[in-house]
Formats: structure tokens, C-alpha cells, sequence
């Protein structure tokens, strides 16, 4: 199904670039949920998806360091909260556990076939060498509390038809205590009421209430959640790992529930959700009544409204978004089994949807032709996952009443300590439908796609890691701006030099995909169109308090276009007489329009994000000052503003100021 066009942030999760920030993340505990954050995102490149899930990302990692994941309990599954390690070293670590006993210390870890001390030092804040349910201490048992708001406005603009201020607010709250756990999310956008409707509530509201046992209830989670099963063809509420050429991700099947506590405002479960296991057997039954965005057909006719498409933005600051705020009533449900085994794993899912209203989308344009009718989608499907020796086979097949599959296979295998392969075969049928699944996929939505990828990564030497992958796609079915059957191909390749405290990486993208050529008359023919990107950084710290960077980004378009150029020098200081800590980042770019835009990953605030696409001709610069006034209390402040040429000749300025304070009790 096809929502309404929409801007999307391109991202992808390229985890090996976790390893550029493995020495300053060995020195400062305390920073290195943000330099992987900052890893993660910084992998730029056209896949396409909802910005929120960068956002799901940084509340994982938050929640890791919260919820440690217990290593010496050898299980699979548990093990698999380190999202960002590779297969084989989840099972590496799992089998270390089973055949040798407890782990004591990381250094142990780094010795483990696949890990290495970088990989050690990674995981250190993320991992726990007691056994029980919220770490080893008995403070866990404690009530821990954490408050933080976000405000951010852009000076001088604004929407005519803005119906609040322009002023972005975010208000989260979370607390624990032993088993059980609370959270409440108020966010506005720019241009939103921050009190609407009746009673008056802030535009999106958001609350949870969740337990972790250790007996047959395992958790149960009331209110907001999120929820991620197999290879996420058929459910996958949360985040996806990107699929990179060079390094496609973690290839094995999930199967958890979450609290939803990101400001994604359509796209989570709104009901109850509870897992019971013994032994190695688990179930979970979900629910959920939910109100979402859509536009509608026969506005005007109460007795034959239609929905014509999802509205999925979650932007309300008009009186025409406001009219498609929660017109539509969608009833999920569903029910997974799992049997988790020593090398082998297996599950079963069955989901049904069930709307308030029938959908009836306009096919007048191809790529429309099979997006969803009706008022109800059933979806049913098999995973699993099984190690032998150094492969890993894992796979999912999915389908809906009408027999149209999604089929995802993929390999992973280690041959040796210093390389490792992985490879993957999908297919998404045009007519298979799932509004909640995010499952392996390159696109905007999991349909309507056939592809195979390979990748490699090798340790070539002592400090140098290269990773290199390609992967050829075909749409069998015409999509947005192609009218036909079409293909592309994308290959990568990174270089990554780790010596101690200086960081160097290169990588090379090539991209080829067909579009549609578009003529004044007649059939639209068939243009190619290929980009080239060369992008290298270099990080070095000087001390434990200083570091500085510097990136030099080259893009061309076969579109015709001028390349897009962009040099930046970045600079992080955090002196240690004072509780203090600044960034400064001042970049020159050039582009010869939007197909030859960069995008650079900038810090930001906690539990946010910016990933600015820099187009034209200008610079774009910012600094953010953090400031500790007490152990338990953060306050951030950023000022960015951007500076480009405009086709008169004159500067055209556009900042933004964003505040933050972090509150721990």
C-alpha cells in the first residue's frame, strides 16, 4: 500500500561503521551511547524510510544501558538485544557460555572467536555478568526515574496556515523499579496546538505500562507498544537494519515486544501485549484498538466514506492535516509461538487487521494497482534460524489469504577469525500486503521487490577492516516514478584504519537504477540513471578531551547535474576542570541540485536527531554546548543555522534553536 508522497529521510544502518568509534568509546562510558548512535546514522545513502526509526534506534541503545543484556545465561535470544553485533557472534558468544561457563571479565570476550577488544569495549556498557532479570546490584530494585524535554524552534519561519506555535516540544518520562516500568510521551510539532481536542491533550500522547518475570509470565506490556517478529515481513513495529551492500546487518529472526517511546505517531500497537514461555517454548498474544491518520474519499458524504490512502506524517499543523487526524479505527490482533534450541530456532505468526473503514485507493496511476482494498488483511507466516558449524542459515516465508508471499533466505558464513560472508535472497510479491511489517528490504515498503545480495567483510590487517557487498533488485510490478517493470544495482566498499585514537574511513557507493523518461507526448520511455560517491573522514583525539574530524564528500549524477561536493572540519572538547563538554562543526557544500545532495549526520540532542540534506551552494554550520550543573541533571543547548545562494545571486539564512534539559532521579 501506498501512502501519500511524503519527504522521507534516507538512512541506512551500516553497523560496521560502529567500529569507528571504538577508542573513544573505551575512554568515556558516559559518551558512548551517542558516538554509536552517531556511527550508526552517519551511513547516508538513497534507502528510504520514516526518520522515526532512527529515533526507535536511539531508544534501544538508551534502554541497553538501562537493562544490560545478561551474557553468562548463554542464551540466543537474550544475546540478540546487542542488535549491532553479527550473527555469528551472537552464536559465538552463546556457545562460549554453554561449552566454558561464566564469563568474568571483557577481556575474556575479546579472546572469543569473532570478537576482538574493540568489540569488547563496544558492548561493555550494554552488558551484564549477573544472571538476573535487571542486572547484579539491588539498586535495579530501586525506583529510577528520568524526565527530559526537547524544544526546538526555526526563528523567522513559519507556516501562514499554522495552526499553533512554531516551537517543536518533546516531554518524555520514564521510570523502574525491579520488575515493573512506566513511560509517557507528549510531543507537537512546529506549527501544532500542543493542547487539541476535547478533553485538551498534547497532539500525540503516548503512555506504557510494562512488567519483566522470570516464571511463565514473562512480560506483559499495557498501553503503547512495539513488536518484532521473525525476519519483520509480518510484524515489525520497531526499527529495521538497513540494508547495506557493504554490510547487510543482523540476518537473524527477532521475536520481541517493547515499549513504543518514540514519537512515531501511526505505526505501533495501542492495546496489550503478553508473553508467557517455559523452558525453551515461548508464546505471545497481542491486541490492539488504535485511531491513525488517512484520507479519505466522499468527505462530504458521512454514509459512503472510503479511506483513499494512509496519512502517515504525522504532521497536524494545518486545518486540512488536522481533518485527517484519526479518521481511521484499525483492531489488530495476533499470536506467535517459538522454540528456541541450542543451533536451531523456529516460529509461527498469525495477524489480522480489521478497520472501521473500507479502503478504496485510486488505481488510475500503475504503481498503484495493488495497493490494499477492502477492511480486512489476515497474514500468516514461518521462521527460523540454524547454525552449522561456521554457517547460519535463516529465513521467513509469509503470505496472505490470497497465496501472494514475501520469502526472505539468507547465509551467513565465517571461514575464518579475519572474514566473514552473508548472503541474501527476497521477494516481496506486488499483492502482499502488511501496514505493520518492515522486514529486509531496500525501499520505501516491503513490496513489490525480488533481489540478491552479497557482502564480505575482512580484517586485512591489524587496525584495517574492508567491507565490500553489491546487490541486484528487480520490481516486478511498475513503482513510484516507474511505469514499467524495472531494476537496479547498488555496490559499496569501505576501508576503516583504527590505529589508537585515530580513526580513518573511506567509502565508495555506486548506484544504477531505471526511471521513467519522460516525454511531452506518447509512452514515457527509459532513462538509467547512476551515481557515484566517494566520501572519506578522519577523526583523531589528541587527549580524552579533545578530539577533532574532517570530511570530504564527492557525489555525481549520470542526471546531468554538477557534482555535489562538501568539506567540513568538526571539533568535540570536553575540558576536565569544568562539567562542560562543546561540538563545533563548519561545512562548505556544493551540489548542482537534488540529485547530487549530501547528507551528514550531526550530533544532537539526546533521544533526537538531524541529518540536513545539503543542496546548492553554501555552508552549513552549528555548535551545541552541553552543561552538567549537578550529577543527575543535563541540559543541552544547539544553534544551527544554514547559509546558501540562491538564483539572484543573494544569501538565504535559515537557523534553528534547540533546548534540552535531562532530569535522573
Amino acid at each position: 500500500m501506498n501512502p501519500e508522497k511524503i519527504p522521507r529521510v534516507p538512512e541506512i544502518l551500516s553497523i560496521i561503521i560502529l567500529l569507528t568509534c571504538f577508542p573513544s568509546a573505551a575512554k568515556a562510558q558516559e559518551n558512548i551511547n551517542e558516538e554509536i548512535i552517531t556511527a550508526i546514522a552517519e551511513e547516508i545513502s538513497s534507502t528510504e524510510e520514516n526518520g522515526a526509526g532512527l529515533e526507535s534506534i536511539t531508544d534501544k541503545i538508551y534502554e541497553l544501558e538501562i537493562n544490560p543484556v545478561r551474557v553468562n545465561m548463554g542464551n540466543m535470544k537474550e544475546n540478540g538485544r546487542l542488535f549491532f553485533l553479527s550473527a555469528y557472534q551472537i552464536k559465538a558468544l552463546t556457545d562460549y557460555v554453554r561449552q566454558h561457563g561464566r564469563i568474568i571479565s571483557l577481556q575474556e570476550i575479546s579472546a572469543i572467536n569473532g570478537f576482538d577488544r574493540e568489540t569488547a569495549a563496544m558492548i561493555a556498557p550494554f552488558i551484564t555478568f549477573g544472571e538476573s532479570p535487571h542486572g547484579q546490584t539491588v539498586h535495579s530494585r530501586r525506583l529510577s526515574q528520568t524526565l527530559l524535554n526537547n524544544f526546538a524552534v526555526k526563528p523567522g519561519y513559519g507556516e501562514r496556515n499554522s495552526q499553533g506555535s512554531q516551537w517543536k516540544i518533546l516531554t518524555k518520562y520514564r521510570m523502574s523499579a525491579g520488575s515493573i516500568s512506566a513511560g509517557l510521551t507528549a510531543e507537537k510539532d512546529a506549527g501544532e496546538k500542543y493542547f487539541s481536542g476535547n478533553p485538551p491533550a498534547p497532539d500525540f500522547f503516548s503512555g506504557y505500562l510494562g512488567y519483566n518475570g522470570k516464571g511463565i509470565l514473562r512480560e506483559v506490556i499495557a498501553g503503547d507498544y512495539s513488536a518484532s517478529f521473525g525476519m519483520g515481513a509480518v510484524i515489525n513495529t520497531g526499527f529495521r537494519s538497513g540494508l547495506s551492500p557493504a554490510l547487510p546487518g543482523l540476518l537473524t529472526p527477532a521475536g520481541e515486544i517493547r515499549p513504543h517511546t518514540s514519537a512515531e505517531e501511526n505505526n505501533f500497537f495501542r492495546g496489550i501485549a503478553f508473553t508467557l514461555g517455559k523452558g525453551r517454548f515461548e508464546s505471545t498474544l497481542f491486541s490492539s484498538l488504535n485511531s491513525i491518520d488517512a484520507t479519505l474519499n466522499n468527505c462530504n458524504d458521512s454514509l459512503n466514506k472510503t479511506v483513499k490512502s494512509l496519512y502517515t506524517s504525522g504532521l497536524h499543523n494545518t486545518a486540512t492535516s488536522l481533518l485527517k487526524k484519526d479518521l481511521l479505527r484499525e483492531f489488530t490482533w495476533g499470536v506467535t509461538t517459538s522454540a528456541y534450541f541450542r543451533s536451531f530456532s523456529i516460529g509461527v505468526i498469525f495477524t489480522q487487521n480489521v478497520f472501521s473503514l473500507t479502503f478504496s485507493p485510486d488505481r488510475s496511476d500503475p504503481e498503484d494497482f495493488h495497493d490494499f482494498s477492502g477492511r480486512s488483511n489476515s497474514l500468516a507466516g514461518l521462521w527460523y534460524s540454524a547454525a552449522a558449524g561456521r554457517f547460519i542459515f535463516s529465513g521467513e516465508a509469509a503470505t496472505n489469504p490470497g497465496l501472494k508471499p514475501a520469502i526472505t533466505q539468507s547465509v551467513s558464513f565465517v571461514p575464518g577469525d579475519r572474514i566473514s560472508f552473508s548472503f541474501l535472497y527476497r521477494f516481496y510479491s506486488p499483492e502482499f500486503i502488511s501496514f505493520h511489517g518492515k522486514g529486509m528490504f531496500s525501499g520505501s515498503s516491503p513490496t513489490n521487490e525480488e533481489a540478491m545480495l552479497g557482502a564480505l567483510k575482512y580484517e586485512a590487517a591489524r587496525y584495517l577492516f574492508i567491507s565490500a557487498g553489491s546487490e541486484v533488485r528487480k520490481h516486478p510490478w511498475a513503482r513510484y516514478l516507474t511505469s514499467f517493470p524495472s531494476s537496479s544495482v547498488q555496490s559499496e566498499v569501505s576501508i576503516n584504519y583504527l590505529p589508537q585514537r585515530l580513526n580513518i574511513e573511506a567509502v565508495y557507493r555506486f548506484r544504477s537504477s531505471l526511471y521513467n523518461l519522460n516525454i511531452i507526448t506518447g509512452v514515457p520511455g527509459i532513462k538509467e540513471v547512476i551515481t557515484h560517491s566517494v566520501s572519506i573522514r578522519a577523526k583523531y583525539m589528541s587527549s580524552g578531551s579533545l578530539s577533532v574530524a574532517a570530511r570530504s564528500d564527492l557525489k555525481t549524477c549520470s542526471s546531468g547535474v554538477a557534482p555535489g561536493m562538501m568539506l567540513g572540519g568538526e571539533l568535540t572538547w570536553q575540558p576536565g576542570v569544568m562539567p562542560v563538554r562543546l561540538w563545533l562543526r563548519h561545512s562548505l557544500f556544493s551540489t548542482g541540485g537534488w540529485d547530487t545532495r549530501i547528507y551528514a549526520f550531526e550530533n544532537d540532542l539526546l533521544n533526537s536527531f538531524s541529518i540536513p540534506a545539503l543542496s546548492g551552494k553554501g555552508s552549513r554550520t552549528y555548535v551545541m554546548v552541553e552543561w552538567k550543573p549537578a550529577k543527575k541533571v543535563m541540559m543541552r543547548i544547539k544553534y544551527g543555522v544554514t547559509s546558501k545562494i540562491i538564483n539572484t545571486g543573494k544569501w538565504e539564512f535559515s537557523d534553528e534553536l534547540k533546548l534540552q534539559m535531562k532530569v535522573s532521579l
